[in-house]
């Protein structure tokens, strides 16, 4: 089964980052759906049933020694460079919040594929090709400094990830909640 770590977005920021995802609509790009805006902590692969068992076992102990704390989603980034741009996603400045994903990255560092990279962040695009590179570097360095709202973290999902021809389809397995 295709597993990742994440932390959901609330509703009422969805509508916010729309604005951004607007607009990138006429760019050469995949927005990701509103239902699927998440923030990646980990991704996983696939794993058989064993090894979604010692996941579970390892983010219940994050979950329980770690309390909930407020993010404020900024800073629009991408990867893997601003002259070869793949995926533009949202970050968060937050040192709660890269606290949770050091933890994270550390209990199932033995679980799944390596880390590519160590940034926890929110995709919400990625580019099909460099046809737009000017409109997409233009957008991108007019949102860079702005703030998308805050939100309270009191959570962690491990999720299963189905890939379909209209794109992913996501499930939580399990929710952990943040002490």
């Amino acid at each position: 089964m295709r597993c990742f770590v994440a932390v959901d977005i609330p509703e009422e920021l969805k509508s916010r980052i729309k604005e951004l995802q607007d607009q990138l609509s006429s760019c050469d790009v995949k927005l990701v759906e509103p239902k699927n805006l998440h923030f990646t902590m980990k991704f996983l692969g696939e794993l058989e049933e064993n090894a979604i068992k010692e996941v579970n076992q390892r983010l219940s102990e994050i979950a329980s020694n770690l309390p909930s704390f407020s993010i404020l989603l900024s800073s629009v980034g991408v990867f893997p460079s601003s002259s070869y741009i793949r995926v533009i996603w949202i970050g968060s400045k937050s040192q709660d919040f890269a606290n949770l994903h050091k933890a994270v990255a550390d209990a199932l560092q033995d679980i799944g594929e390596p880390e590519k990279e160590a940034i926890p962040h929110l995709t919400i695009a990625r580019v099909r090709s460099p046809r737009s590179k000017d409109i997409i570097a233009n957008i991108i360095k007019r949102y860079e400094t702005e703030s998308f709202g805050s939100f309270n973290v009191d959570k962690i999902k491990l999720k299963k990830s189905t890939l379909t021809p209209r794109g992913p389809k996501y499930e939580d397995l399990e929710v952990f909640e943040l002490k």
